[in-house]
């Protein structure tokens, strides 16, 4: 299933984020795609709020600390930048399997960088700036 949103300023990307997140039941693996600056931090800020794990203010990008984690009611959220790894080796030095369990959704920005996330993906959330503050996004899965 694929679905279409536009956005047209990051309250409403975040508006989107805390409505996905009623879709996004654990556990689940998502890729998030998108170019520097597409939204994607944006979008985490609505489904961790929609997950009760989080207020929008306090999710920032994981660029260089490369993995968070927000706690929710029956929630483990992890929000994964892999924008630096460039090998197999300095990704398994993150021990993402660690993290996948049956109250863990894992949003992984840069994650087709690696075949394996784009085969075990339960969905994709592809961001696109349109310019200015209007993002298009879809969701596959």
């Amino acid at each position: 299933m694929k679905r279409e949103f536009t956005t047209h300023s990051a309250s409403e990307t975040i508006a989107l984020g805390r409505t996905l997140a009623a879709s996004l039941h654990p556990p689940k693996l998502v890729l998030l795609r998108g170019n520097l600056g597409a939204g994607k931090t944006t979008l985490v800020k609505g489904i961790a709020e929609g997950f009760g794990a989080a207020r929008a203010e306090d999710v920032t990008s994981p660029t260089f600390t490369l993995i968070h984690e927000y706690r929710g009611p029956g929630v483990i959220l992890y929000h994964i930048d892999l924008y630096r790894i460039e090998t197999q080796r300095e990704l398994d030095t993150l021990a993402i399997d660690d993290l996948i369990g049956p109250d863990s959704v894992l949003l992984i920005e840069w994650g087709e960088k690696f075949p394996r996330f784009v085969a075990e993906r339960d969905v994709e959330i592809v961001l696109e700036n349109l310019g200015e503050d209007e993002r298009g996004i879809w969701v596959v899965g």
